[in-house]
């Protein structure tokens, strides 16, 4: 009895070992025997396969990792397109259940307070980015007199619905400056791919710089918190470059500030490219109806001088792609049209100390500004001018 005792109690103690040394991911996905359950390591650049298991008739699995050294972030995954995250620490022992059917959406995840959390953000998002592409589609499916008329009410709902996204976000991120789930939070996207916490906009970037900080304390060997650390670090001195260039004089002669912003097909337009030109840097919107008013009083001018060394670069400060789009190709905007979809903290109207919309300024063919906030007849007495 005895060396049973100690046989047992040393099977016991090893086991005890061995899981300590182990990050483990188990649980049941009820409808699935039989099934391959896949197990993802997500790094920046890619998705790295670790693991595989043949589902039970039970409907159970188990997938083992080595130790982690940092919190990570992985894919649980029955195809390619059927999957969630968790985020896995140390040694944790994740348990996740669910069902076949609806797997990516309705599972319960225990023993992991990063994967709960991560799971909370995930339908946070979800909610938001249904109740933006039900606004995108409404606006979208008005006729196009009506699209006018609505815009700015539409922009209004989006505008209320994003903020009260990134309050709750904030709030989260305040409450969890050490955890990993708050740098997932920061890097969530709409529909159409646009991040939601805008690293440009004062009040956001202090969330992206609190967990920064935090995080670079605890892993400053980890890629994830050094990509997050640089960014922030980029933005400042990109901030600082700007302040820089923000004075642009008001008299004329002075010399243009260059721009580097994409277009809708995400290719860089750089403003300075144009010189020889005649240069209209124009900002707009489409969601500010005086904008779209300008643009429309623009074309006829445009057409008339586009082929006589006239060109406008039109900077559109958008939040959403979608919008933006939408707007080039319902009011068939025939010019150069960019934007960093920064919204109205964009970087290029705040090097143009830009305070309300539309705004304009024209640029010689040597590159000096020759004119501020030019429409209309004021903007075709000042072309016949140069021209």
């Amino acid at each position: 009895m005895k060396q049973i005792f100690i046989l047992v109690l040393a099977v016991t103690l090893i086991a005890g070992c061995t899981q300590k040394n182990e990050f483990i991911v188990k649980g049941q996905i009820d409808n699935a025997a039989g099934e391959k359950i896949y197990l993802y390591r997500m790094d920046l650049s890619q998705d790295v396969p670790l693991d595989s298991f043949t589902i039970k008739r039970s409907g159970s699995f188990t997938l083992k990792q080595p130790r982690l050294s940092e919190p990570t972030f992985f894919k649980l995954a029955l195809s390619p397109n059927r999957f969630i995250t968790l985020l896995g620490d140390t040694t944790e022992m994740i348990e996740v259940n669910g069902q076949k059917e609806n797997f990516t959406t309705k599972y319960s995840v225990r023993n992991s307070i990063g994967s709960k959390h991560v799971q909370m953000l995930k339908r946070k998002i979800t909610r938001l980015r249904q109740e933006v592409d039900s606004l995108v589609n409404l606006y979208n499916g008005l006729p196009e007199a009506e699209q006018s008329r609505q815009a700015q009410a539409i922009s209004n709902e989006l505008t209320e619905a994003i903020d009260s996204y990134k309050m709750g976000i904030g709030t989260f991120v305040m409450d969890n400056p050490r955890s990993f789930a708050s740098y997932y939070a920061l890097f969530l996207t709409l529909s159409d791919e646009t991040m939601v916490m805008n690293i440009m906009d004062k009040r956001d970037q202090v969330y992206f710089s609190t967990i920064a900080t935090s995080l670079n304390l605890l892993y400053p060997e980890s890629q994830r918190v050094r990509q997050l650390y640089d960014l922030v670090l980029n933005v400042k001195a990109e901030e600082r470059r700007a302040r820089l260039l923000e004075i642009v004089s008001n008299t004329s002669g002075s010399g243009a500030p260059d721009l580097s912003v994409a277009d809708v097909n995400g290719h860089e337009i750089i403003l300075s490219s144009l010189m020889g030109k005649v240069v209209l840097l124009s900002f707009s919107a489409s969601w500010d109806n005086a904008s779209v008013k300008e643009n429309q009083r623009l074309k006829p001018i445009y057409e008339k001088y586009k082929n006589r060394g006239f060109e406008i670069y039109q900077v559109s400060l958008e939040r959403s792609k979608v919008l933006w789009e939408n707007d080039l190709a319902q009011n068939q905007i025939p010019w150069i049209s960019v934007s960093d979809l920064m919204y109205t903290q964009s970087i290029a109207a705040r090097t143009y100390n830009v305070q309300q919309l539309p705004a304009n300024y024209l640029i010689s063919r040597e590159g000096d500004i020759i004119g501020k906030d030019l429409f209309g007849a004021r903007l075709e007495e000042k072309l016949k001018e140069v021209l």
